[in-house]
């Protein structure tokens, strides 16, 4: 009877959707300090690229481990992130009451060209957080590295995808209630199927059958062979 429910398309998505409806709660619930986004962030992306790996659920017993374990590091990172928006949110409030014309222009484009790219980092740096181990510094080398090393699709998608969404999101109130409900994780779900196959690329991990797309067959398969 577990089997014959297990392997139901409908009982599958009915359970996914539920565990997205959960693990979006989670995040919301514990990033309304603000401080605490980064960290929440990184539990959200533990859970989903584990699930995107194993296809398991198991919300709750993966997300506060994380949440714990990445702690420090993650907020580290997002209030690293966060001055150096407000910087440059600052320079181009700045430069647009300026009386410098064209140049002031310029440099306001400027400020929004390297918040974009803070952005884009950023955008990895949480995903690395939850899945590699390194100090703060090699996180952000590698979140760097990748998100120009992988640009077309990866870093187009994960990036595109949250920014059409808040927008849609602003502009729209059932979409702005539908983020609150299971966006934010469906938007990670999503985003962690680009991150797991980039980092299958850097780490070795066991491989799970024959039709494991990242990590190819195990040995025991191989030998059948």
């Amino acid at each position: 009877m577990t089997d014959r429910y297990d392997n139901n398309s409908v009982v599958r998505v009915l359970n996914r959707c539920t565990d997205l409806v959960v693990l979006n709660l989670l995040f919301l619930f514990c990033s309304i300090p603000i401080v605490t986004l980064g960290a929440s962030l990184s539990a959200m992306y533990a859970v989903s690229l584990r699930s995107v790996r194993f296809g398991d659920g198991y919300v709750l017993q993966n997300f506060f481990p994380a949440f714990k374990k990445n702690f420090r590091q993650a907020t580290a990172a997002w209030l690293g992130f966060l001055a150096v928006w407000f910087l440059l949110y600052v320079d181009a409030r700045f430069w647009k009451y300026s009386d410098m014309g064209v140049m002031a222009d310029a440099l306001q484009m400027f400020s929004i060209a390297v918040a974009m790219m803070f952005f884009m980092v950023a955008v990895w740096m949480f995903p690395l957080i939850a899945k590699m181990q390194g100090t703060l510094r090699e996180q952000f080398v590698n979140a760097c590295k990748m998100s120009i090393g992988y640009f077309f699709p990866y870093t187009v998608v994960v990036v595109g995808l949250p920014l059409v969404a808040g927008y849609l999101a602003y502009i729209n109130g059932p979409m702005l209630m539908l983020m609150g409900i299971i966006g934010c994780s469906t938007i990670a779900f999503i985003s962690s199927h680009f991150f797991y196959k980039a980092f299958a690329n850097h780490i070795s991990e066991e491989s799970l059958g024959c039709d494991d797309l990242l990590f190819g067959q195990n040995e025991d398969a191989s030998n059948n062979d």
